[in-house]
């Protein structure tokens, strides 16, 4: 309503005179005409109200189209709304009314709306994907508002879309330049991560996505309860007994109502009466158990028993309806009371018991704390279950809990923030999908910063859905922005109710805390704050006692219990004061550097950035990166000198910008991100000084090796030595060495060793550990192609370098190194388990790849094809992406011996094709391709002309241009010329005693060779006792050698050849036949392969035992009569005595006894396989 006087002034003014009363009574009653309602327009004492349908004004109606055109829809829907609420727009609002104040904050209001309505078009614009149609209103915009963020973010990301990166990160620069002048501040951490996101140009950058459809939402106190089972046991053995009390403890929004709720469930299904009430000021007396009450006698009707009578009078205290019954001088003690409501509980749960669930007693009054303080010392023994919710917080009611625990009479359920598996199952049921289904950043949101608590959970997921973080794109969640998006309000303003409500002091020391982060060094908070030592005792245990922070492992440092919480401050705070604060925070750490904390630089770095001081905060930060990557950190330390490069970059008088780009790109070398290395380096602000450029050229060289780019990397050795004239440089000549290791040239060992030595010398000189494994590692791989202990020797003492001096990246690669020297000699890949986890933590990514394709080659060697075709082919993928161009060589190479030596030819072959493609001939990995994976193949398919073609071509190569890799090929290729005549002994005993023999393949094959040329039976077994881990060479093997076996009467190649039959049987046909025929040509019964036969141990299959046999066999172990087994087996007594004579004679026992030693032979076997 608006008054009179009121309208006059407004129309008329101070000048008014005595007949304008007349006249705005006309005016209204010609309003009314044109409304077309008389009772649009209501007179009331003194004034006027307006009854109009909402959605006939045009405010009302703007808000409407906003709301709608605001939520989670489809955007074009969501930009016909918008389209439409500012149409209703006409110039400025209420402009001729001008000069009015209330009227004019409702001008206010209304700029504020179409400012609103004009963001979220453009959001939805974008969404639609008319970035390029957005980009000259954005630029207008963005030059009325230079100051304002979210426009010059929506400019950032439409010029991106639109394909002009250069001119979106200029808007960043301008900004930040802008920022800097103006108001003293940097750009926003979000505004700070699109940069840095377009700097990556990571793809989620390229399109929005669509929105949740229509329905889908956050569900919210509708899930099931997830790791609460103890807490649920407890609670059902509680309402079975029905005989106490039970408390459920805990902070705000942990799940205290959510399991109260779950004994009212449990109760009411055993047929209990359940009551339940919520206390909610301590100003109102007897307001939980007034609802409890009230809620029942509206159902249950009037109370009418005669036990009751005498209490109505006190009951009327909290029953209106039963104040007829009150008196004058009935006894108003609360003892009476609580034996009243105690009868009265007993009365309503007669027929089946009753519960009382009494919620937030931190909020009740003391009248009513009393009365359930009686009602726990009189519950026993009378089907009576009381169950009450309370918070930790000191106070009166966690004081009665306490104590009638300790009176055991009560139960206490305490509950503590979930685990991290029952968070991410709470984060998919709130999203209606598995936790596998969520988003990775999105668990890692809530589980980092939700601390375990439901409530924070559910608000932090509404939060990003809300603000179109997480969206959902008809099939699944999606990301659409960072997980980083602030906090919802709702959840903040929680958060902070209890900070704001203590003492002004504790309120600032908080505030200072807060801009550290969850956990604050306490001298540090008190200087920003401004407090002396005395006040800062006082705030902190103001704050303890509030269970807002809590005492660390150190006494000087002090913890926020939830990181929300420190959060919520800082959003809470105005820029100006964050500002500030944030400059006091930073200094006050660089003050105390000298007694600082590990990681000082990377907390005081992030307040210097939001105090607006970028350069200083570069500085920090690219100290903290380089720490964190020395420290096998390299993902957390890529992204802080990635921010720290943001910062820095433009003008780089200082030489700052260089060398965070130099360190930058030795990260992006370490975790192959070549494109990213390239992009850095060229440049245009980097310094031109001859050193800069140098160690610029220095770091792509690295780039280069660890890409497989071997002349590229060389050609900048050439430049860095170019500038740097003739100045030894140990760094240069250790990288030069991995260069010449791994170009595949003839000289190659004997440039990388003069290299590698000198680099080890000059940097022991120089006390250059990094220097020092980088040459140990070139000098190992040398000798790895000469001796493997050797080769571990050097390793070791790389090793030993890179502990002493923290080296992590170093001590990762030199373990994986020591680790693929195991797998070389016996195929065991635990120490590439333990290397490839060591660098996934560490986010080594290149050193983590080139583990798996090391530990995919001993799978193919132990016959896990599908292990290790599964993990070329993910390895592939990945390196392809990062441009690794060698490395996707080599993968792909794996995947075709992962196939041949399965007897996939086809597939091998297809896949050579693509090799070839990819320019893999060239590489140096082409002979083991052709060698170790094609000549295989075509082994398992008999067709040996073109396995020892392939061998021969690859042997050849190798002799030509050596491998930087101990070679798998030399084995089988020694094995097939001894048996095609074309080697002997001489070559034999010269492959014997080369390092050849050290690695677990290839020995193999040389012992076969040796059996050969002496026919030695014994070899054989020594062949046989040595291949149990390699199935695919054990059983070629044998297949290879038994021809020549039967042709010059040595060894047992009948047995041989079943076993090999055996094996491959079911998996590559070809082989099994040659075998099937040989036996045939031997003489020698061919196996039959009835049901079982696969799951034959495999001595009995080297004997040609069948699976009948193999049954009677077992029998005869359990020393059973001829007759027993017939029974057993449902056999004749005449067929058993067939099997057992077959047995004798396949195994060569003289006597049933023999039998039942060659069993134990087959069981000792089983357990030791």
């Amino acid at each position: 309503m608006i008054s009179a006087e009121t309208l006059m002034d407004v129309v008329w003014g101070p000048q008014r005179l005595s007949t304008n009363v007349n006249t705005l009574q006309r005016h209204v009653s010609y309003l009314r005409d044109n409304l077309g309602d008389r009772n649009a327009i209501v007179a009331r004492q003194g004034g006027y109200l307006l009854q109009l349908d909402p959605r006939s004004v045009d405010v009302e109606l703007a808000e409407d189209l906003i709301k709608q055109g605001t939520r989670p829809v489809d955007p074009a829907r969501r930009v016909e709304y918008l389209q439409d609420a500012l149409r209703l727009w006409r110039g400025q609002p209420l402009a001729d009314v001008v000069g009015v104040a209330w009227l004019d904050d409702q001008a206010v209001h209304l700029d504020q709306l179409w400012l609103q309505a004009s963001r979220a078009l453009i959001e939805a614009r974008l969404a639609l994907g008319e970035h390029a149609a957005l980009v000259p209103q954005l630029e207008q915009l963005v030059k009325d508002s230079p100051l304002d963020e979210q426009l010059n973010a929506h400019l950032m990301l439409a010029l991106y879309r639109s394909g002009r990166q250069a001119d979106a990160l200029e808007v960043f620069r301008q900004l930040r330049r802008t920022l800097a002048d103006d108001l003293g501040i940097d750009p926003s951490p979000a505004l700070r991560e699109l940069e840095s996101a377009m700097l990556r140009q990571e793809t989620g950058l390229q399109t929005a996505l669509p929105p949740a459809p229509a329905g889908l939402r956050v569900r919210l106190g509708e899930c099931d309860l997830f790791g609460r089972g103890s807490e649920l046991a407890a609670l059902r053995a509680s309402v079975a007994a029905a005989d106490m009390a039970v408390f459920i403890v805990g902070e705000a929004g942990i799940g205290k109502s959510r399991l109260a709720a779950e004994a009212e469930r449990f109760a009411a299904a055993r047929g209990m009466t359940v009551l339940r009430g919520r206390a909610t000021s301590a100003d109102i007396q007897f307001r939980p158990l007034n609802e409890a009450l009230m809620s029942t006698l509206r159902r249950s009707g009037p109370v009418d028993d005669p036990q009751l009578r005498p209490y109505l009078p006190a009951l009327a205290r909290l029953l209106p309806e039963l104040r007829i019954h009150a008196t004058a001088e009935f006894d108003d003690s609360l003892v009476v009371l609580a034996e009243a409501v105690l009868r009265l509980l007993i009365f309503l749960g007669r027929r089946g018991g009753c519960l009382l669930v009494l919620e937030d007693l931190h909020e009740a009054d003391a009248d009513t704390l009393a009365i359930v303080d009686y009602l726990i010392d009189n519950l026993a023994g009378n089907s009576l279950l009381l169950i009450g919710t309370t918070r930790t917080t000191p106070g009166a009611a966690i004081d009665l809990v306490r104590a009638a625990h300790l009176r055991r009479i009560a139960d206490v359920i305490e509950l503590a923030g979930l685990d991290d598996d029952a968070v991410r199952q709470l984060a998919g049921a709130c999203l209606g999908v598995a936790a596998e289904q969520v988003p990775p950043p999105v668990l890692e949101r809530v589980t980092e910063a939700a601390d375990g608590v439901p409530l924070h959970i559910e608000e932090l997921l509404v939060g990003l859905v809300d603000d179109g973080v997480l969206v959902h794109d008809g099939a699944r969640w999606t990301m659409r922005g960072s997980a980083m998006a602030p906090m919802p309000m709702s959840l903040a303003a929680t958060l902070t109710s209890r900070v704001e409500r203590l003492d002004p002091d504790t309120v600032t020391v908080l505030r200072a805390a807060a801009m550290f982060g969850r956990r604050f060094p306490v001298r540090s908070a008190a200087t920003a704050a401004g407090v002396d030592e005395d006040t800062l005792v006082r705030s902190l245990r103001a704050a303890v006692d509030a269970q807002l922070v809590e005492a660390q492992d150190s006494p000087l440092w002090y913890g926020f219990r939830h990181a929300l919480t420190a959060e919520a401050i800082v959003a809470r705070l105005l820029s100006i004061e964050r500002t500030m604060l944030a400059a006091r925070a930073a200094q006050a750490l660089q003050a105390a550097a000298d007694d600082g904390f590990p990681g000082w630089e990377r907390v005081a770095g992030r307040l210097w950035a939001t105090a607006g001081e970028p350069r200083r905060a570069a500085q920090l930060l690219g100290v903290a990166g380089c720490q964190a990557v020395a420290h096998g950190a390299l993902s957390t330390g890529t992204a802080l000198l990635e921010q720290a490069l943001s910062m820095a970059s433009g003008a780089d008088a200082d030489g700052l910008a260089t060398s965070l780009a130099v360190e930058l790109v030795d990260a992006y070398a370490n975790a192959g991100r070549v494109a990213d290395a390239d992009a850095i380096s060229g440049q245009p602000w980097l310094s031109a000084t001859p050193e800069s450029r140098a160690a610029m050229h220095i770091r792509m060289a690295r780039v280069a090796e660890a890409s497989g780019h071997w002349q590229r990397g060389l050609g900048e050795v050439a430049c860095a030595r170019t500038l740097l004239g003739s100045r030894p440089d140990p760094a240069l000549d250790a990288v030069e060495a991995e260069l010449a290791f791994g170009n595949p040239t003839a000289d190659r060992y004997a440039k990388a060793t003069v290299l590698a030595e000198r680099a080890l010398i000059g940097a022991e000189a120089a006390n250059m550990p990094e220097v020092m494994c980088r040459a140990l590692k070139s000098l190992g791989g040398v000798a790895r192609l000469r001796d493997l202990a050797e080769a571990d020797a050097l390793y070791q003492r790389g090793l030993a370098i890179a502990e002493a001096h923290g080296l992590v990246n170093w001590r990762i690669r030199l373990l994986y190194n020591l680790g693929a020297d195991d797998a070389i000699r016996h195929g065991d890949t635990g120490r590439l388990a333990d290397a490839l986890t060591a660098a996934e933590s560490a986010g080594a990514v290149a050193t983590a790849l080139s583990i798996r394709l090391e530990t995919a080659v001993a799978q193919i060697c132990r016959g896990e094809f599908t292990e290790a075709a599964a993990a070329a082919r993910s390895v592939e993928e990945t390196a392809a992406r990062l441009r690794l161009t060698s490395m996707q060589r080599v993968a792909l190479g794996e995947r075709i011996m992962a196939e041949a030596h399965r007897g996939h030819r086809a597939e091998a072959l297809r896949l050579m094709a693509i090799f070839q493609g990819l320019g893999g001939e060239d590489d140096d990995f082409a002979s083991a391709v052709h060698g170790f994976g094609l000549a295989i193949g075509h082994l398992l398919h008999e067709d040996r002309a073109a396995a020892v073609a392939e061998l021969d071509a690859a042997a050849a190569r190798e002799a030509r241009q050596p491998t930087s890799y101990l070679s798998f090929i030399q084995g089988p290729h020694l094995l097939l010329s001894v048996l095609n005549g074309q080697s002997g002994r001489a070559e034999h005993a010269k492959m014997a005693g080369s390092v050849q023999a050290q690695a677990g393949w290839n020995n193999l094959f040389i012992l076969l060779a040796g059996a050969v040329i002496d026919a030695d039976t014994a070899a054989v077994e020594r062949f046989l006792h040595e291949s149990q881990a390699y199935p695919t060479a054990r059983h070629l093997g044998l297949r290879l050698v038994a021809p020549h076996a039967l042709e010059h009467h040595w060894g047992e190649p009948s047995a041989w050849l079943r076993t090999a039959e055996g094996y491959f049987h079911t998996t590559i046909p070809p082989i099994a036949r040659a075998c099937r025929e040989l036996l045939r040509q031997a003489g020698t019964p061919v196996p039959q392969h009835r049901r079982g036969h696969g799951d034959l141990p495999p001595l009995a299959l080297a004997h040609g035992i069948s699976v009948r046999e193999h049954e009677v066999l077992r029998c005869v172990a359990d020393r059973l009569t001829n007759l027993e087994i017939a029974r057993r087996l449902f056999l004749s007594p005449r067929t058993v005595e067939k099997h057992v004579a077959s047995l004798l004679a396949k195994t060569g026992a003289a006597e049933r006894t023999a039998l039942i030693t060659f069993a134990d032979r087959i069981r000792s076997s089983q357990k030791s396989g």
